[in-house]
């Protein structure tokens, strides 16, 4: 019998995790609400806060292993290849994102209180910000949460609901078709930089004409 593929141990690992991530999400959403409770209280009436979840699915993980150095899972595997002579070095378990909460906050000034909320309780996860133009466009975090004794790497990002709904489109039309089309993300930096210029530019004259009104 031919030996297993390293794609093919991965998916057994996958689903042996799911059920797995599915509860450590459910409990990861329902801590974070109840995180949040006193904060959704205090929200103007234009203001909002959105707490969503997500599993990676299989392909997704598989294919950003592939990323990943074995050796340093905070480095990029410039190859973006499996090292075939040596596949037990490989587990799902290096990625960081296995699952992900994304809380949606606008307008987006409200995303410090929302980090300071949290980081009470995740104050050991580690920060990865990520920032555009010198300001920070999301607060991210990583770290274990523990189901059945076996830990699954998380992650909880603060962003604004408008950046947020942004991510979701470009991710749906790009890093979910064709990968082909994955080519297209350095091409498109200059307009995606633009955009969120934009988004920033309404959220500053939203909140202008709110203050004004009250």
């Amino acid at each position: 019998m031919a030996e297993r593929s390293i794609e093919d141990r991965l998916r057994e690992e996958y689903f042996d995790l799911l059920p797995k991530m599915v509860r450590v999400a459910q409990s990861f959403t329902t801590e974070i609400e109840y995180l949040l409770r006193l904060y959704r209280k205090e929200l103007a009436p234009h203001e909002s806060l959105v707490v969503k979840a997500r599993v990676k699915d299989c392909v997704s993980a598989i294919d950003k292993l592939r990323q990943v150095n074995p050796e340093d899972p905070a480095e990029r595997n410039p190859g973006g290849v499996f090292d075939r002579d040596r596949p037990d070095k490989y587990s799902l378990r290096l990625l960081r994102d296995m699952v992900g909460v994304r809380v949606l906050v606008f307008p987006s000034k409200r995303g410090d209180q929302v980090d300071r909320a949290l980081r009470g309780k995740f104050h050991s996860w580690k920060s990865d910000p990520k920032f555009e133009d010198g300001k920070q466009l999301v607060y991210k975090y990583n770290g274990l949460r523990f189901q059945d004794r076996v830990p699954i790497p998380c992650e909880y990002q603060i962003v604004s609901t408008l950046v947020g709904l942004f991510w979701e489109v470009e991710h749906s039309a790009i890093y979910k078709q064709s990968p082909n089309l994955k080519g297209l993300e350095p091409l498109l930096r200059e307009q995606t930089s633009a955009v969120y210029t934009a988004l920033r530019l309404f959220e500053d004259e939203f909140e202008r004409h709110i203050e004004q009104s009250s």
